[in-house]
Protein backbone atom coordinates (compact mmCIF):
# COMPACT_ATOMS: atom_id res chain seq x y z
CA UNK A 1 0.00 0.00 0.00
CA UNK A 2 1.32 3.28 -0.91
CA UNK A 3 1.88 6.00 1.51
CA UNK A 4 -0.28 7.98 -0.60
CA UNK A 5 -3.19 5.37 -0.01
CA UNK A 6 -2.31 5.39 4.13
CA UNK A 7 -2.48 9.56 4.14
CA UNK A 8 -6.00 8.78 2.37
CA UNK A 9 -7.07 6.14 4.43
CA UNK A 10 -6.14 7.55 7.37
CA UNK A 11 -8.08 11.68 6.23
CA UNK A 12 -10.93 9.34 5.95
CA UNK A 13 -10.48 8.13 9.54
CA UNK A 14 -10.07 11.63 11.05
CA UNK A 15 -13.34 12.66 9.02
CA UNK A 16 -15.23 9.82 10.87
CA UNK A 17 -13.65 10.85 14.34
CA UNK A 18 -14.07 14.50 13.65
CA UNK A 19 -17.61 13.80 12.91
CA UNK A 20 -18.07 12.23 16.30
CA UNK A 21 -16.79 14.51 17.87
CA UNK A 22 -18.64 17.57 16.20
CA UNK A 23 -21.61 15.94 16.80
CA UNK A 24 -20.99 15.08 20.52
CA UNK A 25 -19.95 18.73 21.26
CA UNK A 26 -23.05 20.36 19.24
CA UNK A 27 -25.08 18.27 21.19
CA UNK A 28 -23.46 19.46 24.68
CA UNK A 29 -23.22 23.19 23.48
CA UNK A 30 -26.74 22.96 22.35
CA UNK A 31 -27.66 22.80 25.72
CA UNK A 32 -25.44 24.40 27.95
CA UNK A 33 -25.18 27.21 26.11
CA UNK A 34 -27.73 30.16 26.75
CA UNK A 35 -30.41 31.02 23.77
CA UNK A 36 -28.26 34.17 23.01
CA UNK A 37 -25.89 33.11 20.41
CA UNK A 38 -26.61 29.72 20.42
CA UNK A 39 -26.56 29.37 16.61
CA UNK A 40 -22.53 30.75 16.79
CA UNK A 41 -21.42 28.76 19.13
CA UNK A 42 -23.06 25.58 17.70
CA UNK A 43 -21.11 26.04 14.47
CA UNK A 44 -17.88 26.81 16.40
CA UNK A 45 -18.65 23.43 18.26
CA UNK A 46 -19.08 21.91 14.96
CA UNK A 47 -15.88 23.05 13.04
CA UNK A 48 -13.24 22.80 16.12
CA UNK A 49 -12.84 19.32 16.05
CA UNK A 50 -11.92 19.32 12.43
CA UNK A 51 -9.57 21.80 12.65
CA UNK A 52 -8.04 20.34 15.56
CA UNK A 53 -7.69 17.29 14.63
CA UNK A 54 -6.22 17.78 10.93
CA UNK A 55 -4.06 20.26 12.22
CA UNK A 56 -2.58 17.79 14.46
CA UNK A 57 -2.17 15.30 11.91
CA UNK A 58 -1.29 17.53 8.65
CA UNK A 59 1.93 19.41 11.55
CA UNK A 60 2.80 15.55 12.62
CA UNK A 61 3.18 14.90 8.98
CA UNK A 62 5.59 17.73 8.16
CA UNK A 63 7.87 16.87 11.16
CA UNK A 64 8.25 12.77 10.59
CA UNK A 65 8.86 14.26 7.53
CA UNK A 66 11.70 16.76 8.35
CA UNK A 67 12.97 13.81 11.03
CA UNK A 68 12.94 11.09 8.24
CA UNK A 69 14.40 13.44 5.45
CA UNK A 70 17.59 14.69 7.98
CA UNK A 71 18.15 11.00 9.96
CA UNK A 72 17.47 9.19 6.82
CA UNK A 73 15.06 7.08 8.72
CA UNK A 74 11.69 6.35 7.17
CA UNK A 75 8.28 8.19 8.72
CA UNK A 76 6.40 4.99 9.60
CA UNK A 77 3.56 4.88 6.91
CA UNK A 78 3.51 3.59 3.61
CA UNK A 79 4.83 0.33 2.11
CA UNK A 80 8.72 1.04 2.63
CA UNK A 81 10.47 0.76 6.34
CA UNK A 82 14.23 1.20 6.57
CA UNK A 83 16.97 2.14 8.94
CA UNK A 84 20.77 3.55 8.24
CA UNK A 85 23.32 1.05 8.95
CA UNK A 86 27.01 1.70 9.09
CA UNK A 87 28.71 3.40 6.06
CA UNK A 88 26.06 4.25 3.56
CA UNK A 89 23.89 0.71 4.27
CA UNK A 90 20.48 0.22 5.76
CA UNK A 91 18.21 -2.22 6.40
CA UNK A 92 15.27 -1.93 4.38
CA UNK A 93 11.59 -3.50 4.48
CA UNK A 94 9.06 -3.60 1.22
CA UNK A 95 5.78 -4.67 2.06
CA UNK A 96 6.03 -7.02 4.84
CA UNK A 97 8.12 -7.09 7.72
CA UNK A 98 9.29 -10.79 6.29
CA UNK A 99 10.93 -9.53 3.12
CA UNK A 100 13.99 -7.32 4.46
CA UNK A 101 16.89 -6.75 3.08
CA UNK A 102 20.52 -4.73 3.42
CA UNK A 103 20.89 -2.34 0.55
CA UNK A 104 23.63 0.49 -0.05
CA UNK A 105 21.90 4.08 0.35
CA UNK A 106 22.34 4.11 -3.65
CA UNK A 107 19.39 1.30 -4.21
CA UNK A 108 21.91 -2.20 -4.38
CA UNK A 109 20.67 -5.11 -2.55
CA UNK A 110 23.42 -6.51 -0.87
CA UNK A 111 21.98 -9.56 0.56
CA UNK A 112 17.99 -10.20 1.07
CA UNK A 113 15.64 -12.45 2.67
CA UNK A 114 16.99 -11.33 6.07
CA UNK A 115 15.11 -12.93 9.02
CA UNK A 116 18.13 -12.16 12.03
CA UNK A 117 20.45 -9.28 12.44
CA UNK A 118 23.23 -8.14 14.50
CA UNK A 119 25.54 -5.19 13.93
CA UNK A 120 28.66 -4.42 15.48
CA UNK A 121 31.10 -2.20 14.77
CA UNK A 122 31.87 -1.94 10.63
CA UNK A 123 30.31 -5.75 10.76
CA UNK A 124 26.73 -6.99 10.26
CA UNK A 125 26.04 -10.85 10.72
CA UNK A 126 23.03 -12.02 10.31
CA UNK A 127 20.58 -15.01 8.95
CA UNK A 128 18.33 -15.31 6.02
CA UNK A 129 15.08 -17.14 6.16
CA UNK A 130 16.90 -20.11 3.65
CA UNK A 131 19.04 -21.03 6.97
CA UNK A 132 22.11 -19.61 5.71
CA UNK A 133 24.19 -16.58 7.90
CA UNK A 134 26.07 -13.88 6.04
CA UNK A 135 29.02 -11.83 7.40
CA UNK A 136 28.75 -8.11 5.71
CA UNK A 137 32.05 -6.38 6.20
CA UNK A 138 30.67 -2.51 5.88
CA UNK A 139 34.04 -0.95 5.42
CA UNK A 140 35.32 -3.30 2.48
CA UNK A 141 31.86 -4.10 1.56
CA UNK A 142 33.15 -7.46 1.71
CA UNK A 143 30.04 -10.39 1.56
CA UNK A 144 30.38 -14.13 3.57
CA UNK A 145 28.19 -16.72 3.38
CA UNK A 146 28.17 -19.45 5.45
CA UNK A 147 25.77 -22.55 5.52
CA UNK A 148 25.83 -22.80 9.47
CA UNK A 149 26.01 -20.54 12.65
CA UNK A 150 29.32 -22.10 13.73
CA UNK A 151 31.06 -21.23 10.99
CA UNK A 152 30.15 -17.96 11.56
CA UNK A 153 30.57 -18.13 15.24
CA UNK A 154 34.22 -18.53 14.30
CA UNK A 155 34.46 -15.37 12.62
CA UNK A 156 33.18 -13.58 15.51
CA UNK A 157 35.46 -14.06 18.15
CA UNK A 158 34.91 -11.20 20.44
CA UNK A 159 31.42 -12.54 22.02
CA UNK A 160 28.78 -14.93 21.31
CA UNK A 161 26.36 -13.97 18.43
CA UNK A 162 23.42 -12.31 19.10
CA UNK A 163 21.33 -12.42 16.56
CA UNK A 164 17.78 -10.75 16.86
CA UNK A 165 14.57 -10.33 14.43
CA UNK A 166 14.86 -7.80 11.52
CA UNK A 167 11.56 -5.82 12.75
CA UNK A 168 12.85 -5.92 16.89
CA UNK A 169 16.32 -4.46 15.24
CA UNK A 170 13.85 -2.31 13.00
CA UNK A 171 11.82 -0.97 16.04
CA UNK A 172 15.52 -0.59 18.19
CA UNK A 173 17.24 1.40 15.68
CA UNK A 174 14.58 4.32 14.57
CA UNK A 175 13.52 4.30 18.28
CA UNK A 176 17.50 5.38 18.94
CA UNK A 177 17.74 7.78 15.94
CA UNK A 178 14.35 9.78 15.91
CA UNK A 179 13.68 9.76 19.51
CA UNK A 180 11.80 12.66 20.29
CA UNK A 181 12.34 14.81 17.88
CA UNK A 182 9.19 14.53 15.96
CA UNK A 183 7.45 15.76 19.27
CA UNK A 184 10.07 18.41 19.44
CA UNK A 185 9.43 19.90 16.00
CA UNK A 186 6.08 19.27 16.69
CA UNK A 187 5.65 21.81 19.28
CA UNK A 188 8.11 24.52 17.27
CA UNK A 189 6.06 24.75 14.25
Amino acid sequence: MGIGLVILIHLFMLLILSSIFAILSCTCTYFVSKKENRKRKIIFAFISPFVIFYTFYIVGIISLSIVSENKKVDMGIGDAWYVPLKNDYQLLFIDVPEQAGINKENGVTVISEVEKIEENATQIFGKTTGNRYFLLDTKTDDLKIFDTDKELSALHAVKKLNLVETTEFYSKRKNDIMGYWPLLIFFFL
